[in-house]
């Protein structure tokens, strides 16, 4: 019994360890003005695409992607309208989804990978959805989650200032 508490025991440090152990560095987007935490030696940055509305970060073997941008509501589109289509998108592999006042989340499974979005929703002046994204395999998920989380609530942009 003691044998089992102290795996027990080990096997939770490590999950929430993986979180801390990472190296954390801010992404900032002058662009948008958003920012973003990502685990620097987990993912390497790309270079940023013409228009500069944001960036991809891939792993070393190319497994786990995470993408993260800015993008004007020039469809006036409203976020229910942006989280009706992501859910369609996504298909019959949603496990979590949750609509906010001005914001979104959806999660699942897609064959062997586990996806997350997380978009928010500028509003007053001029209108903004800023959307991360991240798939990893099924087999790193004790790895990613807390990685995740992380990523998650760091997420954020400067409402003050115009895009």
């Amino acid at each position: 019994m003691r044998y089992l508490l102290f795996a027990a025991l080990t096997m939770t440090c490590l999950v929430i360890g993986a979180s801390a152990q990472s190296k954390f560095t801010t992404y900032d987007n002058d662009r948008f003005n958003f920012s973003i935490e990502y685990p620097s030696d987990l993912l390497k940055m790309q270079e940023p695409p013409a228009n500069n509305d944001g960036r991809t970060f891939l792993s070393r073997d190319k497994t786990v992607e995470m993408r993260v941008w800015g993008q004007y509501n020039a469809l006036d589109r409203t976020l229910s309208e942006e989280y009706n289509e992501a859910l369609a998108g996504y298909g019959a592999g949603v496990t979590y989804k949750v609509l906010g006042d001005s914001s979104f989340v959806i999660s699942g499974t897609a064959g062997s990978k586990i996806f997350y979005r997380k978009t928010m929703l500028r509003t007053g002046g001029v209108e903004v959805f800023y959307t991360f994204t991240i798939e990893y395999p099924k087999a790193q998920k004790s790895k990613f989650n807390s990685v995740v989380t992380r990523i998650a609530r760091s997420f954020k942009f400067d409402p003050d200032a115009e895009p």
